[in-house]
């Protein structure tokens, strides 16, 4: 939050994983307004830390493009392949939080967020009708809300991690897309007239859509396009017994029938956005006032503070006829149409017996309404940038960047980093020819991990090895735990550690604070671009990963590239999520450790099996999260010309999860290759044969398979 406030930001939309409890603390310390989530999709992954759709389908979820593999069926296997459980166990339930309102607001939450961007119109719309109506009617929800949401679209819904961490109930193993309204059960089932009898626990209308899930089979799915009850065609029916023909499959009594579809629900949101039968209206308070021989005058306000006036060109005269009274006059004046307003009360101050043309009441009602209309639209409207000043502004944002090179240096030393996850594996790395060593983070909990304990030892090791020791600090924490973070660096900062890998906005902060030296920037920082990459400069950044989503060419053209350390991970398994859920504790224990889970994680490995017979390995840390690695290990040991003369100075190998032996081998080859490839580079043999042995070392280290990534291939 300080990291957004010093960088200009006006409002914060929390991570849907932050609890009331981390929401009060950030609310009582923070002087932005906070902005939450409260109904729709959940995504398992924290957000901007999805690799998952990227690097198995070429559409990035960080980049809003995610084709949701989430919502596939997976199967938990273990190191053998054998299949523990099977199901849609990475698809989470929806967010329903109307029955919280006030709670949040208590928190600190001054704005709701709905998820409606790929959701149809009718949904959108019938969800923000019942929160508005919740939020005005201060909590006082009623069954017809909960169904109209039910109704529209639900995977059954959950409070997420607000109200607790949640076990099991938060998913939506069995099925990922919408449940509708249970509105009976089988009773009989004609199969010659292939006709359906239910019991109405719901009502249903001619035109809905329904659902039977079937005992065996799977799903039946229609739409209800006529039907009948106690033998006589009807268009509805609220309760009793109904039945209907459908098209294909053979249900069983006692079968589930929901209604997926209700024909009336959608005809009314329809109803509330192309026409103004549902717009919620403004009341308006108006004065007339009117005196013989004089104009009339017609006043108008609204409850937001906004006054209008106007005055006729009608001089009042004694009525012949029709005098003007206050029933007349509220006739004409209540008349607002297609206008978002109503009239609420009206002050009659004109003398009796006077004449006042309708068209003049018309005439002032109109002039008065489009200047309160006018008013409240320039309240919220923005102004607009000339396109001069545009193109003034990017042209000197443009040349505050580095200018394009030419040429490049040549003959920089090009380092090689290993990302470590223990003790055993920091050795191996600097014995094979590592030059930085990132160690610490989060523990996984299969690994001994390189803990606060291990530090000076760590550094010591490196130093023993001319070698850089960056200590790489907790990817994700929580607002109650920061504290405890900033202890952690200051543990590192009293190892003599070289320096800081940060992965989130508020280690940055963090890090600033505390006065960290040799701040690195880490991937998950999702470094795009040169403009990502002058804030983190300025933000005290020192060296920085770049995405693995970027193409080589578009590396090729970032300008900070030669001028800055940047680092490209070349080799290892990348992890495609990190989930506050975990499947492993959710499914063999007790879902998470505060609930007594006895840790199966701790001495067993697991996997995910999808579709397409291909193995998500799965890594559980202390805290309770769930990171999913890809199946395909990275490897770019025959590409590395390329992205060493393109300017990039540091080549990672991701090995955190991996153990000892591996990493020695690993390290071994880049470290072999790089240093004949460098000798040669500049001469007319200045290219990569990777050696037969080296080959065959990498080719059985990775069973699975190699990727290149995004490097060649691209993303959308």
């Amino acid at each position: 939050m300080r990291f957004l406030e010093r960088n200009g930001f006006s409002r914060v939309v929390l991570a849907r994983e932050v609890s009331i409890h981390n929401i009060e603390l950030i609310g009582k310390a923070a002087k932005l307004p906070l902005e939450v989530f409260v109904h729709g999709a959940l995504c398992v992954s924290y957000s901007g830390q999805c690799l998952m759709s990227s690097m198995i389908g070429g559409r990035s979820g960080n980049r809003g493009r995610c084709a949701q593999p989430c919502r596939l069926p997976y199967t938990l296997v273990g190191k053998a392949g054998d299949e523990i459980i099977a199901g849609h166990l990475l698809s989470p339930k929806d967010l329903n939080m109307i029955d919280h309102l006030s709670t949040l607001e208590k928190a600190g939450v001054r704005a709701l967020k709905v998820e409606g961007r790929m959701k149809r119109p009718e949904y959108v719309a019938t969800v923000i009708r019942n929160y508005r109506k919740a939020l005005d009617m201060h909590d006082q929800v009623d069954d017809q809300m909960h169904k109209e949401l039910l109704q529209i679209f639900n995977r059954e819904f959950t409070t997420g991690y607000y109200l607790e961490k949640p076990g099991p109930h938060l998913m939506s193993y069995k099925r990922p897309n919408n449940r509708g309204l249970m509105i009976g059960r089988v009773v009989a089932y004609n199969s010659t007239k292939m006709e359906v009898a239910v019991s109405l626990e719901e009502p249903v209308h001619v035109g809905d859509g329904y659902e039977i899930w079937v005992t065996k089979g799977g799903r039946i799915a229609g739409e209800i396009r006529s039907m009948k009850q106690e033998g006589q065609p009807v268009d509805s029916a609220a309760d009793g017994e109904i039945s209907f023909n459908i098209n294909e499959g053979t249900p069983r009594i006692g079968d589930r029938v929901f209604k997926t579809m209700d024909i009336n629900l959608i005809e009314e949101a329809r109803n509330s956005y192309q026409t103004t039968g549902g717009v919620r209206k403004f009341p308006l308070a108006m004065t007339l006032r009117a005196r013989n021989g004089e104009t009339v005058k017609l006043t108008v306000s609204d409850e937001a503070g906004y006054l209008a006036e106007a005055t006729g060109t009608y001089v009042v005269e004694i009525a012949q006829k029709h005098p003007l009274t206050k029933e007349l006059a509220e006739k004409q004046l209540e008349r607002l149409g297609n206008t978002a307003f109503y009239l609420r009360s009206l002050e009659f101050d004109c003398a009796d017996g006077l004449m006042v043309p309708v068209s003049e009441l018309n005439s002032l009602r109109r002039e008065t309404v489009e200047q309160i209309e006018n008013q409240r639209r320039e309240a919220f409207a923005k102004p607009g940038l000339p396109e001069n000043s545009y193109k003034v502004r990017v042209k000197t944002w443009l040349a505050s960047l580095p200018q394009a090179k030419t040429v490049r240096e040549s003959r920089t030393k090009i380092k090689l980093s290993v990302l470590v996850g223990d003790m055993d594996s920091l050795v191996a790395a600097l014995e094979a020819g590592a030059e930085i060593i990132y160690f610490g983070g989060e523990k996984l909990r299969r690994k001994n991990a390189i803990g606060p304990e291990l530090f000076s030892e760590a550094v010591q090791k490196c130093r023993e090895r001319g070698a850089e020791s960056v200590l790489l600090l907790p990817r994700i924490y929580h607002e109650e735990k920061a504290g405890e973070v900033a202890e952690y660096c200051l543990e590192g900062q009293k190892a003599g550690v070289d320096g800081f890998l940060a992965g989130n906005p508020g280690t940055i902060q963090l890090a600033a604070e505390l006065g960290l030296r040799g701040l690195n920037a880490d991937y998950t920082l999702n470094i795009f671009n040169d403009f990502t990459i002058k804030s983190l400069l300025a933000s005290g950044a020192v060296r920085m990963t770049l995405s693995p989503e970027l193409q080589l060419e578009q590396i090729k053209k970032l300008r900070y590239v030669g001028l800055t350390e940047l680092e490209c991970i070349v080799h290892g398994r990348l992890p495609l999520m990190l989930t506050e859920h975990c499947t492993v504790g959710n499914t063999l224990g007790q879902g998470h450790r505060d609930n007594g889970c006895p840790m199966p994680c701790n001495t067993k490995e697991y996997g995910l099996r999808d579709r397409l017979d291909m193995v998500f390995p799965l890594e559980c840390d202390e805290n309770c999260r769930m990171l999913v690695y890809n199946p395909r290990t990275l490897s770019l040991i025959d590409r590395m010309p390329g992205i060493i003369e393109s300017g990039i100075k540091i080549l990672r190998i991701e090995a955190r999860r991996e153990e000892s032996y591996w990493v020695r081998k690993v390290v071994g080859v880049y470290r072999e290759e790089l240093d004949r490839y460098s000798a040669q580079r500049g001469t007319q043999q200045s290219r990569l044969d990777v050696s037969e042995r080296n080959k065959e070392t990498l080719k059985s280290l990775a069973p699975a398979g190699y990727t290149t990534g995004h490097y060649f291939r691209g993303v959308l």
